[in-house]
């Protein structure tokens, strides 16, 4: 039996969920390998192969002859996407602007000025405005079919073709328009996923303090062996999973349980990464360290979401994979038949409306990429699509629907005390303490407007 090893390799230059299958096809054309799950959101390819057929160096050419790379070093990764850092008055200029040219599209059509308008403009200004307009999306095509690939927007540059020979370069630019803005929609979601999974990873420590040698020695999370005694003081972050063997502390758990009030742990206890220690202080023997913590294994299942396709997903790869052709042939037939260009690429611009494909693992991606940014974990499309047909929500614990924010509620005082003065002396004796409840207790008083 042939020894099979899983590698996960970085790849850059993926922007759409279309570039994923273009690697996807190219690793696993390989010899050796035996499957491969291409990751948009978590930019990695996690390949299954047999190391005496297929190397890494192998699998890198695959990867470049696609049109992408796999960076030798840690790299800062890929430029951000365009709309990925537009602040919210350049988002509603842009939607202004589609807007007013949708309006002036459907309504210069409608009363009949659309073309009294185009008419004015010279046809080689008009194929300007198409070329640099569409200049990115064509530059992209020609790269793909000079690799024998074809993509998504290969059809809708065959419509733009087309209105272009029969005379309609206005007609041209509307598609262009609106390929641009598909693009711009899948960028930004797309770099909004990756956002989330960036900061679901950030929130797991780098640093870790462990006795060595009888001393205390801060090292970076890769150095920390299984077994090592790891210092947790108040405020940090536990870096590894593990168990207490000295200290006492209030751990907020919600990271990796979803309970939102901390809990009391003590010697003998349980701990997990990326958890935080509120008050106390701890002494933990390392169980589990990095990619292998509850944590760890968190943002592998997050990152690798996009696996589990739902039904829709599969759906939509067979939709794309026949409708290009069967198009080309449907345009091909009308030019037999009719010998009437304008009939041929009218068939070509209606059909141009194809993001069918791309739309549905885009819109999954952003579901799952939304869900974790707010403490949700989804494991894929496919549950995502289950969930649509449920009828009953069962939940198990109180914890993962209270704030888990304690609130005083009721003040009873006894041996003649007021309500007011027992809650300013226990705000008082309070004052310092760290703990969720004493916090309470503090809020509480200082609603009221009582002295401490």
């Amino acid at each position: 039996m042939p020894r099979i090893e899983t590698l996960d390799i970085p790849v850059t230059g993926m922007d759409c969920a279309e570039c994923t299958q273009h690697v996807q096809h190219a690793i696993a054309a390989l010899p050796g390998v035996a499957s491969v799950n291409v990751f948009l959101a978590a930019e990695k390819a996690t390949v299954r192969f047999d190391p005496t057929l297929v190397d890494l160096s192998a699998l890198r050419k695959a990867v470049e002859g696609a049109g992408y790379a796999v960076p030798v070093a840690e790299s800062p990764g890929p430029a951000p996407s365009p709309l990925a850092n537009f602040t919210r008055p350049v988002l509603t200029v842009f939607g202004i602007v589609f807007g007013a040219v949708l309006f002036i599209v459907v309504a210069g059509e409608w009363l009949g000025l659309f073309e009294k308008i185009t008419e004015r403009v010279p046809w080689p200004v008009g194929l300007a405005i198409v070329l640099v307009g569409g200049y990115p999306v064509f530059r992209n095509v020609i790269r793909a079919a000079l690799r024998r690939q074809v993509t998504s927007h290969a059809l809708m540059t065959l419509g733009v073709i087309a209105a272009l020979a029969v005379g309609q370069w206005a007609t041209a630019v509307v598609v262009v328009f609106f390929m641009r803005v598909g693009d711009y929609a899948e960028n930004f979601t797309t770099g909004r996923a990756r956002r989330a999974v960036k900061d679901l990873t950030a929130m797991a420590p780098q640093t870790a303090r462990v006795e060595r040698a009888g001393n205390e020695a801060e090292v970076p999370i890769a150095q920390v062996r299984i077994g090592e005694i790891v210092i947790v003081r108040p405020g940090d972050k536990i870096p590894v999973d593990g168990k207490v063997i000295d200290g006492q502390a209030t751990v907020d758990q919600a990271a990796i349980t979803g309970e939102s009030m901390p809990v009391e742990v003590g010697a003998g206890a349980k701990v997990y990464a990326a958890t935080i220690a509120r008050l106390g202080h701890l002494r933990v023997r390392a169980t589990h360290i990095g990619a292998d913590t509850t944590f760890g294994r968190v943002i592998k299942m997050v990152e690798e979401a996009e696996a589990h396709r739902a039904d829709v997903q599969r759906i939509a790869d067979k939709f794309s994979a026949y409708y290009l052709p069967v198009v080309a042939g449907i345009a091909a037939l009308t030019f037999i038949f009719r010998r009437d260009p304008l009939a041929t690429a009218a068939v070509l611009v209606v059909a141009c409306a194809c993001s069918f494909a791309l739309a549905t693992p885009i819109a999954m991606l952003a579901s799952i990429g939304a869900g974790a940014k707010r403490g949700l974990l989804i494991k894929g499309g496919r549950y995502l699509e289950l969930l649509a047909r449920a009828d009953v929500l069962l939940i198990d614990k109180t914890g993962t629907l209270t704030l888990g924010k304690p609130q005083i509620t009721d003040v009873v005082a006894l041996n003649g005390l007021a309500d007011s003065e027992l809650l300013s002396l226990a705000a008082s004796a309070e004052r310092y303490s760290e703990h969720p409840l004493a916090e309470a207790v503090r809020v509480a008083a200082s609603e009221r407007g009582l002295p401490l």
